[in-house]
């Protein structure tokens, strides 16, 4: 076999995987496409034509529409939490010694591949009637009784944030160890002090390491499944939650596939409109 078509075979072989993968994502967003136009009696057939009705029953009714809207604030404020949490994590990362550091990967990495539904355990247990939230409170005296912390939207909040900041940290923690140190030096040689030096040095150039979490963590919270629905107890749902009430207990598939081509389509945009505007503020620091 020559050497031509020895390369041809190598990339043939590492793209094939790649390519399936991607196939198999788009061919079910096709089925899901097509379900959503079916009759919501049942699961619908192809011979029963197609009707705009779950369409017209998700947006027409704001019930619905605020499982969407919720989705969409809660992972904008929580992004927006973690974000300052996770660029302060990882600019600590590039100024402590060693020891620190290889200790925060640790603890950041331990997060990272433990179960996210062991992860959100764990947040029950600190927000719970009897958990360490509320004993600490009442032991320092602040609180009579529990506060009831869990099975609203500050319990969903927290098991977001707290299980979110390695998607956060990671990538800006990349971008900041990529920036040349000789132009903090150079910077600091010509009488700027440390704060202008972040502010118009390293933060600027970290923005794309910065653009890259935020969609992450965003695209994260929107998603949520496992927080709201066992921090939430049912209580605060988001989409995602709604979608697999209508879907596994109403059976009502093209209802779920009508909401869940909404909520894909709404995160399109709304991805779109992060990127364009991260792009322009790069743009802007590099004039």
């Amino acid at each position: 076999m020559r050497a031509g078509q020895q390369s041809r075979l190598r990339l043939a072989t590492l793209i094939a995987p790649g390519t399936l993968l991607v196939a198999a994502f788009f061919g079910c967003l096709g089925v899901l496409f097509v379900q959503s136009f079916l009759p919501s009696a049942g699961m619908g057939r192809l011979g029963d034509g197609f009707t705009l009705a779950s369409y017209a029953a998700f947006l027409g009714d704001p019930f619905y529409v605020g499982y969407l809207l919720r989705s969409i604030a809660i992972a904008v404020y929580t992004t927006a939490i973690v974000l300052v949490l996770g660029y302060v994590v990882a600019y600590h990362m590039t100024l402590c010694g060693r020891r620190m550091r290889l200790a925060i990967s640790i603890v950041l990495l331990v997060q990272f591949f433990t179960s996210f539904v062991i992860r959100t355990y764990a947040v029950m247990l600190v927000l719970g009637r009897f958990g360490i939230a509320n004993r600490t409170l009442q032991a320092i005296g602040l609180t009579d009784e529990p506060l009831r912390l869990l099975f609203n939207e500050f319990a969903v909040a927290t098991g977001i944030v707290l299980t979110a900041v390695p998607y956060m940290v990671f990538p800006i923690y990349g971008s900041l160890m990529a920036i040349e140190p000789n132009l903090r030096a150079a910077a600091e040689s010509l009488g700027a002090t440390r704060r202008r030096i972040f502010w118009e040095v390293v933060f600027p150039l970290s923005l794309p390491g910065v653009a890259a979490a935020v969609v992450i963590v965003f695209l994260f919270a929107l998603t949520s499944y496992i927080a709201p629905g066992l921090l939430g107890g049912g209580y605060f749902d988001m989409i995602a939650n709604l979608i697999y009430d209508k879907a596994v207990n109403a059976q009502d598939y093209p209802f779920a596939a009508a909401a869940a081509v909404v909520s894909v389509a709404t995160t399109l945009v709304l991805v779109y409109l992060m990127q364009k505007g991260f792009r322009l503020a790069i743009r802007g620091t590099e004039r």
